[in-house]
């Protein structure tokens, strides 16, 4: 039996679902049977060394453009010394200038080339060609050259830019595997039989080359708007399909961010084709209540439903010193539906109240400036500071408390990492992830969340205030909350996640 897991995400912020497949994978590496995550676009290298420092091996990676191909390799072997002669004979270039990230090439004092270098600077990945300062060619390298990229000079608004008109796939003898052509956005597939075709055309044929058979178990993770949704279900050949629901999947009035009753998009397509669907993962006992009674109003098969986390820790973390006094943490991607602008002005509101507090917020994405902006309009740049995105696991136990203020957490690793490190938690009183791990006075404060109100977000951020300064009064209390946070995190051992997924892939 084999294991392929839909897909691998290139092109976007981080977020909560690739925790989650970094999480999984150290549970089906335990499993034993072979594993392939699918890139069904095309990955960089910083795609592939993200989700290698989440815990999926390189090896294990799997791009769908490149299965065409005879090469299958996603490591990097080329080594740059080689290449380094191999080029100074065809470029004649006369300095190399030397960068964080790799190596510029030049020829009298021009730049011919950049030579991107994999994470421990011996193979190379990428090479860039200029000619006159303009890129006009690129060559990216597993064990051997797998494509190269092809542009023109292209203006808009008079400023002059490279744009990439065509890509080519090899194979591993040097043969031509097929093309990409790229044009108004786009893309369109040149097979060597002389067809021409769509991202989902191309996408159906790979699907096909997968040979899957009733042995094999297909796990989705994302299915709102990507091609190879329909083609897995079409011609899947009867392999088990698991689908793993990472986010609410219905929005009752108000909660969405259209503000109404609706079924969330990306389990739409999922909803329509339950029938083919073997088994639901979801998080929680209530997202699979709520999950059976939808799927029977929405008069839809109801297929096995497991209840299995999202994640696990491996155990508990304590602080190695004290933590830091009236210290609270933030751990999201800066989205406008993570509602950090709320966490943001309810710690304004507390600190005038308490100027010891404090809040860290970890996370990166698109809403970093205009959370920026409401720090620096309150003159909170002192008490409120922006970490970025990082490895958090170990900068829990710092902190006192957690603050979470998304309307959907449908598991909430971030809280499940916090609690492993003891930390008290304030959220709203909202499903699921919420329920899960905040106990209301016994390891933190629910909030009451009035979405009808008129009052809305400022009422909201008058009571998330008043739970911050309260939770930081009763410093004996607030320890109890800490030790209750450590106790209920034992339930979420990566051992218990691990004996679940084996049984359910085992069955």
């Amino acid at each position: 039996m084999a294991i392929y897991v839909f897909n691998l995400l290139v092109g976007y912020f981080p977020c909560g679902v690739d925790n989650a497949q970094g999480y999984r994978a150290q549970i089906l590496d335990h499993i034993g049977d072979p594993v392939r995550y699918i890139f069904t676009e095309i990955p960089s290298v910083e795609d592939m060394e993200y989700y290698e420092r989440l815990g999926i091996p390189e090896k294990e990676m799997l791009s769908a453009h490149q299965f065409f191909t005879d090469n299958c390799s996603m490591e990097a072997t080329v080594e740059i010394n080689t290449k380094l002669c191999e080029l100074k004979e065809s470029m004649q270039y006369t300095e190399i200038k030397e960068t964080s990230d790799g190596k510029e090439l030049q020829k009298n004092g021009e730049r011919v080339a950049f030579i991107s270098l994999d994470k421990h600077k011996k193979c190379i990945r990428y090479i860039k060609y200029y000619k006159q300062a303009k890129l006009i060619r690129g060559e990216f390298y597993t064990d051997e050259l797998l494509y190269g990229d092809y542009y023109m000079i292209a203006a808009t608004n008079g400023c002059e830019y490279a744009k990439l008109v065509r890509r080519t796939y090899f194979n591993r003898d040097g043969t031509v595997c097929f093309d990409m052509i790229y044009d108004n956005g786009k893309e369109r597939y040149l097979l060597p039989d002389g067809r021409c075709c769509t991202k989902s055309e191309f996408m159906a044929e790979f699907i096909k080359r997968l040979k899957l058979t009733e042995k094999d178990t297909v796990i989705i993770d994302r299915f709102s708007q990507w091609e190879y949704v329909q083609p897995l279900f079409q011609f899947g050949n009867k392999a088990r399909f698991i689908a793993v629901f990472h986010t609410g999947h219905y929005f009752e009035e108000n909660e969405g961010p259209a503000h109404l009753l609706y079924l969330n998009e990306e389990y739409y397509y999922p909803f329509r084709n339950a029938k083919f669907i073997d088994t639901i993962v979801v998080s929680t006992e209530e997202q699979k209540k709520e999950l059976q009674e939808k799927l029977t109003e929405y008069g839809q098969r109801v297929p096995e439903i497991a209840v299995i986390p999202a994640g696990g820790i491996q155990g508990l973390r304590y602080p190695e010193t004290v933590r830091k006094p009236y210290s609270l943490i933030a751990v999201s991607r800066l989205a406008r539906s993570r509602r950090i602008q709320e966490i943001i002005r309810s710690v304004v509101l507390a600190h005038e109240r308490n100027p010891e507090i404090s809040l860290d917020i970890y996370g990166s994405g698109e809403y970093e400036q205009e959370l920026c902006k409401i720090v620096e309009e309150n003159s909170a740049q002192r008490y409120i500071r922006f970490a970025g995105y990082q490895n958090v696991t170990e900068i829990y136990k710092n902190y006192e408390v957690l603050l979470t203020a998304s309307f959907h957490e449908t598991f909430g690793l971030a809280m499940l990492e916090a609690i492993s490190s003891g930390l008290a938690m304030i959220g709203w009183d909202a499903k699921y992830g919420n329920h899960l791990f905040i106990h209301p006075g016994k390891n933190g404060y629910l909030i009451a969340l009035d979405l009808k109100s008129v009052e809305g977000e400022d009422q909201r951020v008058k009571d998330m205030a008043e739970k911050i300064v309260e939770i930081f009064r009763d410093r004996k209390r607030l320890d109890e909350f800490s030790q209750h946070s450590y106790r209920l995190a034992g339930k979420f051992l990566f051992r218990e996640v691990e004996e679940k997924w084996k049984e359910l892939l085992l069955s």
